[in-house]
């Protein structure tokens, strides 16, 4: 999963340095790839794209019958659909494990202020 595209985007982190985003970004996304242990971004990837080229494809055949110029459109639909799927998909992963990390920093924060 490319990170760097978020550097700058994400509202809860984009007050804070560039290497510092990426460090945060960085601990989130490992913590995303270790929450679902049988399932990472690329892993996550793969099964969307199958499933997204495999119901259209199936769908196209059923509905229209076969034919060659309708199988490439359907591939490539179902590689444009699924990569804005994939990319949400990663997003969301990413924003919840930011929001965790983020979460308990500011509560060891908090800690360290009361002792």
């Amino acid at each position: 999963m490319n990170i760097k595209a978020y550097i700058d985007k994400v509202n809860e982190i984009s007050h804070l340095e560039r290497d510092q985003q990426f460090l945060v970004l960085e601990m989130a996304s490992n913590d995303a790839c270790t929450q679902f242990k049988f399932l990472n971004f690329s892993r996550i990837a793969f099964f969307i794209r199958t499933l997204f080229i495999a119901i259209l494809s199936g769908g196209s055949y059923l509905l229209f019958g076969y034919s060659a110029w309708l199988l490439i459109v359907t591939v490539f639909l179902g590689l444009l659909l699924s990569r804005v799927a994939v990319t949400e998909i990663n997003t969301y992963l990413l924003l919840k494990s930011l929001r965790k990390i983020l979460l308990e920093q500011h509560n060891s924060k908090l800690v360290n202020e009361s002792i």
